[in-house]
């Protein structure tokens, strides 16, 4: 071995230099996000306090939306979204009796007979539509992702902790439930939105 290839060796193990994966490298120079590490203690310590602390019961507030004077003041009062081009998503709350349960779907729906009377839908997957749960949490946005593909990923994961949470709970037609959750649009309301659950409960 001559001098100077022994020479590059010394300096290379007193470096600290070692070869790194093809993953490796891909992580240096993209760091996994942070978020998407910790989404079971997101979801469970964050997001859900979050939603049951904001919600309102369903048909009080589409009551106060209807009597809204513009749709964006109506969000900024009663809902959130991070960008003026999102929708905005509403945080609400269900209670009443459960009068049907379809999972003839993989897009699973049960029917709630809330207090006030009228008949609300709940997704209850196992896919679970739409990104409003990753939408409503206010700790997180597009810009703390590395690319909408990842964001992407991150709205996936949320939406599985909602559909094993309705998997687990396993409603069944005369159960007295009370469901936080929310849901998204673009405009006031002009009939029940379907809700997307983030914690459900036996009376």
């Amino acid at each position: 071995m001559s001098r100077r290839v022994w020479l590059t060796l010394v300096v290379m193990v007193l470096s600290g230099c070692r070869i790194v994966s093809q993953q490796e490298l891909a992580d240096l120079k993209n760091p996994p996000n942070p978020t998407m590490a910790n989404i079971d203690q997101l979801w469970q310590q964050k997001l859900v306090p979050q939603i049951q602390a904001e919600a309102r019961p369903l048909a009080t507030l589409l009551k106060s939306l209807q009597s809204a004077n513009d749709f964006d003041s109506a969000c900024h009062t009663y809902g959130y979204r991070s960008q003026a081009e999102n929708p905005c998503v509403f945080s609400v709350s269900v209670r009443g009796d459960v009068t049907a349960v379809n999972t003839t779907s993989r897009s699973g729906r049960m029917s709630v007979k809330d207090e006030s009377g009228d008949t609300v839908t709940i997704q209850v997957g196992p896919i679970i539509r739409g990104t409003a749960l990753r939408d409503a949490y206010k700790g997180a946005s597009y810009q703390d992702f590395n690319d909408q593909v990842l964001f992407g990923e991150y709205g996936k994961a949320i939406n599985q902790h909602a559909a094993s949470l309705m998997q687990q709970f396993a409603p069944k037609v005369g159960d007295k439930v009370v469901v936080s959750g929310v849901f998204s649009s673009w405009d006031i309301p002009q009939q029940l939105p379907d809700i997307t659950p983030a914690a459900i409960t036996r009376q």
